[in-house]
């Protein structure tokens, strides 16, 4: 019994893809506009002490100058997180905020939706009136939203064991990051999101690089830094310049004592 070969036929001309090349995949929908217009401000003050909107605009201004050469890391401070698509009722401001992976330009407000992922790490820098909100209800809003590490710095220094507490989330729920005490007295937090120390230093929050074992600065700070090793390094040369000199003379001096006793 023969068999016959059965060929596959197909299709030509102008409307057939040609051969072995898949058809192009149809492009993704493009998701429909949000309609709920979410406001840039809430009405309530920045602050509630001079002392803390310092701190704040301090943090937030040595975070955004160390993270200046990152095009990936956006820094924010006092600034409205919104965290449910379609629900303006809903959303939280951290005093200072990070979040790797999302650049950094101007923003009326932080969705976390369009940027992709919520904060990594914020900071409430509270005073007496809030600090039972920030260690509370705020803490479990962070904790939700899935914000890797959250810190409540106690501006006064009167309502804590210690002034800054650093939590890490594991597994859904926040753990405080250990602490300890260097010899100088001084409480030092690590932060594993943003490989810094965190500590008070004359009252002061400092973040610290242990890689240089330096303090980091404001632009400002920084510049003076930067003046003070020149002068120093000016007045360094200008001792090696004085005692070069002292050592040619000493030498001229000693051949022309030589000269002379010949």
């Amino acid at each position: 019994m023969s068999v016959k070969k059965v060929q596959q036929s197909v299709p030509t001309g102008a409307g057939a893809p040609p051969p072995c090349v898949p058809p192009r995949p149809a492009p993704p929908p493009v998701p429909a506009e949000d309609p709920v217009e979410y406001p840039s401000e809430d009405g309530i003050p920045m602050a509630a002490s001079q002392k803390q909107a310092l701190w704040m605009i301090a943090c937030f201004r040595v975070l955004l100058h160390w993270f200046r050469a990152r095009v990936d890391v956006f820094v924010g401070i006092d600034m409205l997180v919104y965290y449910e698509r379609g629900n303006n009722g809903v959303s939280v401001v951290p005093d200072v905020f990070v979040s790797f992976g999302v650049p950094q330009r101007n923003l009326p407000n932080y969705k976390v939706w369009e940027e992709g992922k919520p904060p990594d790490v914020v900071w409430e820098f509270s005073p007496p009136s809030s600090i039972k909100g920030d260690a509370r209800e705020k803490k479990e809003k962070y904790r939700r939203m899935g914000v890797r590490e959250y810190w409540l710095v106690d501006v006064d220094g009167k309502h804590h064991d210690r002034r800054v507490h650093g939590f890490e989330l594991v597994d859904g729920k926040y753990v405080e990051l250990p602490w300890k005490e260097r010899p100088d007295g001084t409480v030092t937090v690590w932060s594993p999101a943003l490989q810094l120390e965190q500590r008070f230093i004359d009252g002061q929050l400092r973040f610290g690089d242990r890689k240089t074992e330096r303090y980091l600065e404001l632009p400002e700070e920084e510049a003076e830094s930067r003046a003070d090793r020149e002068a120093q390094g000016r007045k360094v040369e200008m001792r090696k310049r004085k005692a070069l000199e002292a050592q040619v003379a000493e030498l001229k001096a000693n051949a022309r004592t030589r000269r002379d006793l010949e």
